[in-house]
């Protein structure tokens, strides 16, 4: 005979509802299998927050992206002098906005 678990004696886990079931409370003395994957369910739901989980990889990028930006950010902190900072400011300080190409000589005209 198949024993069922039920916690109040009227409600059995696998959802039988016929009055002569045969049910206990205690988890280790159940045979039914359904009762006994409801049983697993909830044990699996409470210590899941603990549970430690292997990363996904996704979040192992992510984690890898976040570090290379930090380390890319601390030598430019770092750093007294920005060569390519320095060459913007020089450029837009330049009264005049167009600008020959490299290694074309001669007269600009006005564009």
């Amino acid at each position: 005979m198949v024993t069922h678990y039920s916690s109040n004696g009227s409600d059995i886990a696998c959802g039988r509802n016929t009055p002569n079931v045969v049910s206990c409370t205690n988890p280790e003395d159940v045979s039914c299998k359904s009762c006994l994957k409801s049983l697993g369910k909830a044990d699996a739901g409470a210590p899941a927050a603990q549970k430690n989980t292997t990363p996904s990889l996704a979040q192992i990028r992510k984690q890898r992206m976040q570090a290379q930006a930090v380390a890319k950010a601390a030598p430019a902190a770092q750093a007294g002098f920005c060569f390519q900072a320095n060459w913007r400011e020089r450029l837009t300080g330049l009264p005049n906005r167009c600008r020959l190409p490299r290694g074309a000589s001669g007269v600009q005209q006005f564009v």
